[in-house]
């Protein structure tokens, strides 16, 4: 089953197609920067405006590595911007999909320090 592509931008990313909007989040009052592939092997959530920035792992895969399946939460080692562009989200497919080390942190923001 694909992807429903209404309401969404498409990018390409290392000759791979992803999705991405953004939204206000059904359970908070923060907007979010949604991002899912193809495949949707990777699909990742980006609050925005929190004190604590992170991306949620919702996929199959992130950063090279199986998940678990739950919703993983991980520390973004660079800053959000305030105007979201396609180089940032670019940026944080790359991140996402080709970099290691991202350090796991608590629904809340609190790290568990612990790198994957």
């Amino acid at each position: 089953m694909s992807v429903s592509s209404k309401g969404k931008r498409k990018i390409n990313v290392c000759n791979k197609n992803y999705l991405w909007n953004i939204a206000l989040d059904d359970d908070s009052a923060y907007y979010t920067l949604n991002i899912v592939s193809d495949d949707k092997y990777l699909i990742i959530s980006c609050p925005l405006q929190v004190k604590t920035e992170y991306v949620i792992s919702k996929g199959r895969i992130f950063q090279g590595k199986e998940t678990n399946g739950c919703w993983n939460r991980y520390f973004l080692p660079f800053h959000i911007p305030e105007i979201i562009t396609p180089k940032f989200v670019e940026q944080l497919i790359v991140w996402s999909t080709q970099n290691t080390g991202a350090i796991k942190v608590n629904w809340n923001g609190g790290e568990h320090g612990i790198p994957i």
